[in-house]
């Protein structure tokens, strides 16, 4: 049965992670980035051929021999510790991670705190039943009397075990496979940004290389929800040919040790008609399986309805092999590993450290609660205290002795009253990886079918494309001639809006979806702002010229050098209406001018 244990009886956990210590950080930030995908031959079998001075008289070796005692690394092996029992309860035990882990839940997943609470709960009893069970043990039979000379028996709850262990699996089923997810999308949604906008580091491009090309389309109204659409990216990556993709269910991604769970969870999002994304383990066509990252999200028409779906897949098998940004699974994995390489029954020092005295009342009181310990504070122990001091605590009862410190938050009426969400990399939703992306018609039409909830604002739905782009003839002639000969295309652009006619940075990556036949059939074009844009300074403009009458005054100069602008607009309220006609046409005049903005696009 799942238990929490003390922190400071992981000896072994933190003699294990100093030994680690010479190990490559696994600490993601905005400089420094691990490789998403794991390709080549194990860091430990490279197979390069042997060097002339390396090569002994007689032998018949071409490349270095394979090393001993070292066990092939297996993608298989660490998607079951990654999604473990074993996992859930690294966190459990470590205060700092499952803080991070009940944050988590807190802000995106509030519908799972009652399971929390209720096994918290459960735990706390049954160590409350454990810490009886040792006083009742180690009370001594006193000679006179009889009745203490028989042991006392031991008091085993067996249904709160049971039901324990069964809310610790939904927490393992449901909310592990989450928090897994939201942490690998701040390190995907940052390398995307990156790879987009071609700030990624040299070292990490090959093993990014089709990052945010992996695109299908599948459509709902037809049996089994088949593909419709897929890009060349997904077909490289999965090693089904078009033939064999186009019109099946993604199911056949799906292997031995694929999670079941994540599988329904999938299918429970598709049905409710919602987005999602989550991590798994799928194979490729040679059998070779990699960690997917996965989005749906459901595309709807003007109308609200749900046409399609489309699933964008990244390749996360190194950041699970290189345990990153989970601490938890790196302690997971090296603990797998003392325990393969160490024998219980020869090994001093394993036997030492797992035979550590047990501390019930320990135990109990890490799990009590603010309210629990302030109750202990105020009376633990009153009934042997001496009668003096308790004396003297009733008679200062009515003074201000005893009483608990406040504490005063922000949670008023002129600050945040909500729980502040923890910082991360990217935009921290679930749906970060593609929150800005359009589904296009092909060349000519180049029409926007489909749009992310960030990009729908009322008429976007089937308007022009390339309405939306602005800056230099240049730049728009060449995308349209890289839509029109169906290649892949990454510029940047100016995005232009009703409320921006000038443009805001920002940066398109174009991905063709194919169908059946070899042709285009829509256009997967994820948006992401530029990270040196400089649109925060073109939010306000200056307002037009108003009529002085109607609000601002002008103040008077009393240097006669002004200029006649000035003098109009001090002299205007004398004009009457005329002066709104002349400043009515004044602004329409400026309106046509900005109309005729190179930015924008008449069609």
């Amino acid at each position: 049965m799942p238990s929490i244990s003390s922190p400071s009886t992981e000896g072994s956990a933190t003699r294990s992670a100093s030994r680690a210590s010479d190990r490559s950080s696994y600490q993601t930030n905005a400089t420094s980035l691990p490789p998403l995908q794991q390709k080549g031959a194990d860091e430990h079998d490279q197979l390069e051929p042997l060097d002339e001075e390396d090569i002994d008289p007689g032998s018949f070796d071409l490349v270095a021999t394979a090393p001993e005692g070292i066990k092939p690394y297996s993608l298989e092996t660490r998607s079951e510790q990654l999604f473990s029992t074993e996992h859930l309860q690294v966190i459990f035990n470590d205060p700092s991670l499952l803080l991070r882990f009940t944050a988590f839940l807190s802000s995106h997943r509030q519908a799972s705190i009652p399971i929390l609470i209720y096994y918290l709960d459960a735990i706390k009893a049954l160590k409350a039943i454990s810490y009886s069970n040792a006083i009742a043990e180690a009370l001594e039979p006193i000679s006179g009397y009889d009745f203490t000379a028989t042991g006392n028996t031991k008091t085993i709850n067996s249904v709160l075990e049971e039901k324990a262990t069964q809310a610790f699996g939904v927490l393992v089923r449901e909310d592990l496979p989450a928090y897994i997810t939201h942490t690998y999308l701040q390190t995907v949604s940052l390398s995307i940004q990156r790879r987009v906008t071609g700030t990624l580091p040299s070292n990490l491009r090959e093993a990014s290389e089709g990052l945010a090309e992996v695109f299908c389309l599948t459509d709902p109204s037809r049996p089994d929800n088949p593909i419709v659409f897929a890009s060349e990216e997904f077909h490289r990556t999965t090693q089904y040919g078009m033939s064999y993709v186009i019109g099946r269910n993604c199911r056949f991604l799906q292997g031995p040790k694929t999670n079941p769970f994540s599988v329904r969870r999938i299918r429970e999002k598709i049905e409710a008609g919602v987005e999602h994304c989550e991590v798994f383990l799928n194979y490729r066509r040679d059998g070779s399986p990699f960690m997917n990252l996965l989005m749906c999200a459901p595309l709807c028409d003007s109308r609200g309805t749900i046409r399609y779906f489309i699933g964008a897949q990244v390749d996360v098998s190194g950041l699970v092999k290189e345990c990153c940004d989970l601490e938890s699974l790196r302690r997971v994995v090296i603990k797998a590993e003392d325990d393969e390489n160490c024998d219980p029954n020869d090994d001093l020092q394993y036997v030492a450290e797992n035979s550590s005295p047990k501390d019930e009342f320990q135990e109990l009181s890490e799990m009590l609660n603010l309210q629990e310990l302030d109750t202990v504070r105020r009376w633990g122990g009153r009934m042997h205290k001496e009668t003096q001091e308790e004396t003297q605590d009733t008679n200062f009862k009515a003074g201000n002795w005893g009483k608990p410190r406040l504490l005063i938050n922000s949670t008023s009426p002129d600050g945040p009253a909500s729980f502040s969400k923890p910082s991360g990399r990217g935009s921290g939703r679930l749906s970060g990886i593609y929150e800005h992306y359009l589904l296009v018609r092909p060349f000519p039409s180049l029409r926007i079918l489909f749009a992310s909830p960030s990009l729908r604002v009322p008429g976007i739905l089937q308007s022009p494309f390339m309405a939306k782009i602005g800056g230099s003839n240049r730049v728009r002639e060449e995308l349209t001639q890289a839509l029109a000969d169906g290649r892949g295309v990454t510029a940047k652009v100016k995005w232009v809006s009703k409320s921006d006619l000038e443009g805001r940075n920002r940066w398109i990556h174009c991905t063709p979806l194919i169908g059946s036949n070899g042709a285009i059939g829509v256009w997967m074009i994820v948006i992401v702002d530029d990270e040196d844009s400089t649109s925060v300074d073109k939010r306000f403009k200056m307002a037009p010229p108003v009529d002085p009458k109607f609000g601002r005054s002008i103040p008077a100069h009393k240097d006669d050098s002004g200029s006649l602008r000035d003098f109009a607009m001090m002299n205007g309220s004398r004009r009457g209406n005329g002066s709104i006609r002349d400043n009515s046409s004044v602004i329409s005049h400026q309106e046509t001018e900005r109309s005729a903005s190179p930015y924008s696009l008449r069609i």
